[in-house]
């Protein structure tokens, strides 16, 4: 079901209606009979996948649970201190086992569906280079919709039971609504249960103020996806099909072109999810703010795709950094290095499986792991150099606060993040390079000089309308950067603001167009 479409639209309205209609006790199980009718249009047999997960995180969490309730009374029981505490250790080995055989099975069918061509390519390869005969055809499978976020969402839900966050859900339904709740299934933003499967379990009464906020929000979503991301989409994807026929200036354009595009586009999606879901009074987690205004690359991440992050920080920096080999690390690192080391080490250890788990997810290919990896790179060599780029800064006598400091420090976090992005939007490390030295050798300035030359296959309307939606986009953001964009909406004359909906729609109704398509209109869907 395309998300922008009048077919998501009736189904939205439909969906409103029912909520709002039904006993407050009842509302959960209108978005559980929404999610499926949602997941089915995908093809309904995918939805095989997504309940075997369900499934299995469910019952296990149930089982982490019970064990640890039996530990708690054996412990209680126990005649001394050494008989407590080996109750307590030979429990937490089998919680342990349990949750990670939980883990592997849940995670199972996204990584055979999403990484066996990937893997078996890769073996491909080394065969040849030591001249064996083996040699196994590639296979290719059609990824079920979500499997991706749902299958992390589910791992998140497990590993909190494990840890004793909160208790395990004992109604499958309910846990079911949460993990398939159709607004985050496609693009996530990554859940957690505690929050969002609160949030869809409590009554919540109509708001028109809500309604409004939400219509609002969702209209902002459709313009920066239709007239921003899928016509700037037009001349990115036309360049980057056929780079080698075109200068660097194009590529150059592109590469950029390809970062607003993304921006537009996942942070659409994002709008239009979140404002569906205030209209129903669910939380949904943000998961941008304002990334493009970014003094570093850390900083930038920390910005994007927010709550993948906080996943990845919870699932897998702490228990890196904090476990017994990164420990390990801090104490020779402090006896060798010094303190500050000591502190650093463990988390420069936890990053390279942070950031090689973050370029894999993004892509079965390498040159996701070779971006993962630059990103890395450019993080640690900014924590390891801190020191050093203050006292330059001493030196310079530049002023961490100044607007101008402030500004060169956000447009280099652009290029910078514009630069890296060479590696995914190309199709391998060959197409990097091949667009690099296109980019240095063959740039072509004269294109510059008729800047519309750059937007292939577009129209003039196109551009204007990309051109608008951009400058609108820079506007909100900078509001909202400044903390003043509620204040600016609260004192917008109603007129005006009516004028401004007004405008968007007609953006939309005039330039809209392009994939609509649920599984490939949104970019990331893709991942």
């Amino acid at each position: 079901m395309p998300l922008i479409s009048f077919q998501f639209m009736l189904f939205g309205i439909i969906t409103i209606g029912l909520y709002f209609a039904v006993p407050k006790k009842r509302q959960w199980i209108v978005i559980c009979v929404a999610n499926i009718v949602f997941y089915a249009f995908s093809g309904i047999v995918y939805l095989v996948y997504l309940l075997f997960t369900s499934l299995v995180t469910f019952w296990m969490a149930l089982k982490l649970e019970e064990i640890a309730e039996i530990g708690t009374k054996l412990a209680a029981t126990a005649d001394s201190v050494s008989v407590k505490t080996e109750v307590r250790g030979s429990i937490l080995t089998v919680r342990k086992l349990l949750c990670g055989v939980a883990i592997v099975l849940a995670m199972g069918p996204w990584i055979v569906l999403k990484y066996t061509s990937f893997f078996i390519a890769n073996v491909n390869m080394l065969s040849t280079w030591f001249h064996s005969e083996w040699q196994k055809d590639t296979v290719s499978w059609v990824l079920p919709l979500g499997i991706s976020f749902y299958t992390f969402h589910a791992v998140g839900y497990l590993v909190d039971v494990y840890r004793s966050k909160y208790k395990a859900e004992r109604n499958f339904a309910k846990y079911f609504t949460f993990l398939a709740y159709f607004p985050h299934i496609t693009e996530g933003p990554f859940s957690r249960f505690d929050k969002l499967g609160r949030s869809i379990l409590e009554e919540h009464s109509f708001s028109y103020d809500r309604l409004c906020q939400g219509c609002s929000r969702i209209l902002w979503g459709v313009f920066k996806k239709t007239v921003v991301a899928d016509k700037l989409g037009i001349a990115i994807t036309t360049i980057l099909a056929d780079y080698i026929n075109y200068s660097g200036a194009y590529i150059l354009f592109a590469v950029f072109g390809y970062s607003i595009r993304i921006y537009a586009d996942f942070s659409g999606y994002m709008d239009i999810v979140c404002g569906f879901s205030t209209i129903l009074g669910i939380d949904l987690a943000e998961n941008f703010e304002q990334p493009y205004f970014a003094r570093t690359i850390d900083e930038f991440w920390r910005r994007w795709h927010i709550t993948l992050g906080k996943w990845f920080k919870d699932y897998v920096f702490y228990p890196v950094s904090m476990g017994g080999v990164g420990q390990k690390m801090s104490k020779m690192a402090r006896k060798k290095w010094g303190a500050k080391m000591g502190k650093l080490v463990p988390g420069y250890f936890a990053l390279i499986f942070v950031w090689s788990a973050t370029g894999i997810w993004h892509g079965a290919h390498w040159s996701y792991l070779v971006w993962g990896y630059l990103n890395l790179l450019v993080i640690l060599s900014t924590m390891q150099l801190s020191d050093t780029y203050e006292a330059i800064k001493t030196k310079l006598h530049i002023k961490s606060d100044s607007w101008i400091w402030q500004m060169f420090c956000i447009l280099r976090t652009f290029f910078l993040v514009c630069l890296l992005r060479f590696f995914s939007v190309g199709v391998g490390l060959k197409a990097f390079f091949s667009m690099l030295q296109k980019v240095f050798f063959e740039f072509n300035p004269e294109v510059i000089k008729n800047p519309i030359l750059l937007f292939v296959g577009m129209s003039e309307a196109e551009v204007c309308g990309v051109l608008i939606g951009v400058a609108l986009m820079i506007m909100v953001d900078a509001f909202n950067e400044s903390g003043k964009w509620d204040t600016v909406k609260k004192k917008c004359p109603m007129v005006f603001r009516n004028a401004i909906y007004a405008g968007l729609i007609l953006f939309i109704m005039v330039l809209a167009g392009g994939s609509s398509d649920l599984t490939g209109g949104f970019m990331y869907a893709n991942f």
